[in-house]
């Protein structure tokens, strides 16, 4: 959420530059769904924050010629780093929800994006206990 209490949504750009996408990763032995999500966010994107283990839903993606379903849960993000993994190699954008959805390269993610209960996010996140402040 922004300071003005908007949710935003984290793009980065793919490792080529030329589509935005959202911080994803393969699943990883030992690590839970959410555990990944805040690992690759923080990698991709230099976001660091909690991630809520509740699943926004799912998107397919094309990758090395493979269809890959997507599994896409929200992170409260508490900082961004100056420098991370992947800085140079990916641009990075937060943005409001019409201008992620006029972005992103995947169609199957924009459908997700505009199809996500966001009142119902924003409800958890008011219950989440240690929810920081913006």
């Amino acid at each position: 959420m922004s300071e003005h209490g908007k949710i935003e949504i984290c793009l980065v750009t793919s490792r080529g530059g030329r589509r935005w996408i959202i911080p994803k990763g393969n699943p990883m032995r030992g690590l839970s769904p959410c555990d990944v999500a805040a690992l690759e966010a923080r990698e991709e994107a230099g976001v660091i924050g909690r991630v809520l283990d509740y699943r926004l839903g799912e998107f397919t993606l094309r990758a090395r010629k493979r269809k890959c379903r997507i599994a896409v849960y929200p992170l409260i993000v508490e900082q961004q780093l100056s420098h991370w993994l992947e800085a140079g190699e990916r641009r990075l954008r937060r943005c409001d929800l019409e201008t992620a959805c006029n972005l992103v390269g995947s169609r199957s993610l924009a459908e997700l994006l505009e199809t996500i209960d966001w009142n119902r996010l924003r409800q958890l996140l008011d219950m989440s206990p240690d929810r920081l402040s913006a």
